[in-house]
């Protein structure tokens, strides 16, 4: 399979990416909600093998030996990725270089079965898979179930390959939609968040007495008022983002089928600071809070936007949230020539320090929009098409090279798209010369007063 690059919009030297690989998935097709990113301290040990990146495992090869053995964990988190099908999940674990494919079997039967989301987390080690399932009966209808699947093992791989082996499965009363998880401060443990067609959020937490067991509970909704308020006007939420700030700080905003947009601020002890809603003429994809400028530290003073994407109408950008709520808004151009919005995303993918908003459409088109220097308008930077409709867009550094790479899935596969390495080497060495000029700068200034100290010193005062 080929994406199609449209000439009139960029030549092949500088597209802002090229595909590199595309992965199909081995059981019919995916969801929209069908991807997730996983966060791990766990090492990772499959080196790479000669069929890279066709190969993929289904077993782990190597036996490992005792706790004595068992390597330290990670300083930091590496990001990997995990897609499902129908029937299946496929984990692309992130190694220097290259990344390993796992076929992660969950015992789900092909053509019963279908996967309709999925999320993971890692917490104290321990990694936490939950999947939505709709399983087909003999009269053509479907029983729908949460199924909660946990491991630790000394490696990464083994513990995915292997994570099938404790799991638990959860009845839910409808059909399921988003499934995401929050962690308070006062709470360590894994809470999942299931949107459902009832007009509920369902959350599943451990319970205190028998941490191997997830039920359904009721704390969250005190903390988070925003949950009761869903709940009480039984808004069919289609997708929430949950934006932790690194000071504690959470917001929180859900879109649901018949347009309602609701956004609530949270500070680190869970005290609702703000909450905002509204509604529009169309059924809401996604939502993703994001802030402007590329960075990892948080001040007062740092604004947050919002994309909103919909099936019927183009998307929209909510400006300065903190301070406007709903009532600034900006519409991106040409977002609604492509059928419906499905997906949104934002990623710093020119390395200015700026995120760029990326939309992909159910017209198999992913475009990827830069705000007009001094304006707070948007312009499109980059476009390409691809052969079935954009269910979700991502990125991460796969290879740990330390360039992101863009992902993309389709109805059908992952696509792995590598970033112009001519730009970053154009770039990179930018920045340099800017580094260099600013030493030269520093050392000038240095003389400057080395010299300026002598002269007061070599000065005779008269008496």
């Amino acid at each position: 399979m080929r994406i199609m690059n449209d000439p009139e919009i960029i030549s092949t030297e500088d597209e802002l990416f090229r595909e590199t690989h595309y992965s199909r998935y081995g059981f019919e097709r995916t969801n929209i909600y069908g991807l997730t990113l996983l966060d791990s301290r766990q090492p990772t040990c499959l080196e790479r093998q000669p069929e890279f990146p066709s190969h993929r495992f289904d077993t782990f090869p190597i036996i490992t030996n005792d706790n004595n053995t068992r390597p330290e964990p990670l300083k930091k988190p590496i990001r990997h990725l995990l897609s499902a099908s129908a029937s299946e999940v496929v984990a692309f674990v992130s190694r220097d270089g290259y990344w390993n494919s796992l076929n992660i079997g969950l015992g789900l039967e092909p053509g019963k079965t279908e996967i309709i989301a999925v999320d993971a987390i890692e917490v104290k080690e321990k990694i936490y898979l939950c999947v939505a399932v709709a399983e087909k009966q003999g009269n053509d209808e479907f029983l729908y179930n949460l199924y909660i699947f946990e491991g630790k093992a000394p490696f990464l791989e083994e513990t995915l390959l292997y994570i099938k082996d404790i799991s638990q499965k959860i009845p839910l009363p409808c059909p399921p939609m988003q499934i995401s998880h929050i962690q308070t401060n006062k709470q360590e443990e894994p809470v999942f968040l299931v949107t459902a067609m009832d007009g509920q959020i369902h959350v599943f937490s451990q319970e205190k007495n028998n941490k191997k067991q997830f039920v359904e509970s009721s704390n969250l909704t005190t903390s988070f008022p925003i949950i009761n308020q869903i709940n009480d006007r039984r808004i069919r939420i289609l997708y929430m983002h949950i934006y932790d700030q690194p000071n504690g700080d959470k917001v929180i905003c859900a879109g649901g089928q018949d347009g309602d947009i609701i956004l609530a601020f949270y500070d680190k002890d869970g005290r609702e600071i703000s909450s905002y809603t509204t509604r529009i003429f169309s059924p809401i994809t996604s939502v993703l809070i994001f802030q402007p400028r590329v960075s990892k530290k948080v001040n007062e003073n740092d604004v947050l936007h919002l994309v909103v994407t919909c099936a019927i109408e183009l998307a929209i950008v909510y400006k300065c949230i903190k301070k406007n709520g709903l009532a600034k808004s900006r519409v991106l151009p040409q977002s609604g020539n492509y059928d419906s919005v499905l997906c949104s995303h934002v990623m710093d993918v020119d390395w200015d320090g700026e995120h760029e908003i990326l939309i992909g459409t159910y017209g198999r088109q992913v475009l990827i929009y830069k705000q007009v220097s001094g304006t707070q308008d948007y312009n499109i930077l980059w476009q390409r098409q691809f052969a079935y409709p954009i269910y979700r867009i991502s990125h991460l550094d796969l290879n740990l090279d330390g360039l992101d790479e863009l992902i993309v899935t389709t109805m059908y596969g992952v696509h792995i798209l590598q970033p112009n390495m001519k730009k970053a080497r154009e770039r990179l060495l930018e920045v340099l010369q800017h580094v260099d000029a600013r030493k030269r700068h520093m050392y000038e200034l240095m003389l400057e007063w080395r010299h300026q100290k002598e002269l007061e010193k070599a000065i005779v005062f008269e008496s």
